[in-house]
C-alpha cells in the first residue's frame, strides 16, 4: 500500500503546479492528473481520496521534517556550526603561527 504522505506530497506538487504562474498547458495537464487520480468515478479514485484526506496537515508537516532531518547528514553544516575555527590564508588557524615562522628572519 502506498504512504499517504507520499501521495499527498505528490497531489500538492500537482496543486502547486496548476497556479497562474505556469503555463497554461502545464496548468491543464496538472489538474487533469488530479480529477483523474482524487476525483474519477472509480474504486481506485475513492481510496485515493480517503487515503489524501487521512492525512492531518500536523503529522504531513511532521512527516516533512522528519525527512530533511534523515536527509540531514547528506549536507554538511558549516564550520562554525560544527565548532570548528575558521583557517587562515596560510592553512593555520587564526591566531596560531605556524612553526615555519621564527620571529628572528636569519
Amino acid at each position: 500500500m502506498p504512504n499517504p504522505y507520499h501521495f499527498r506530497a505528490r497531489i500538492d506538487r500537482l496543486w502547486r503546479r496548476s497556479e497562474a504562474h505556469n503555463p497554461g498547458y502545464i496548468r491543464l495537464k496538472a489538474l487533469n492528473t488530479i480529477l483523474r487520480e482524487i476525483f474519477a468515478p472509480t474504486e481506485r479514485a475513492r481510496l485515493n481520496h480517503e487515503m489524501y484526506f487521512a492525512t492531518d496537515p500536523y503529522d504531513v508537516a511532521r512527516h516533512q521534517l522528519r525527512d530533511l532531518y534523515d536527509r540531514a547528514d547528506l549536507f554538511p553544516s558549516p564550520p562554525a556550526e560544527r565548532g570548528e575555527m575558521p583557517k587562515a590564508e596560510g592553512g593555520s588557524p587564526q591566531g596560531e603561527e605556524s612553526p615555519e615562522e621564527d620571529d628572528d628572519p636569519l
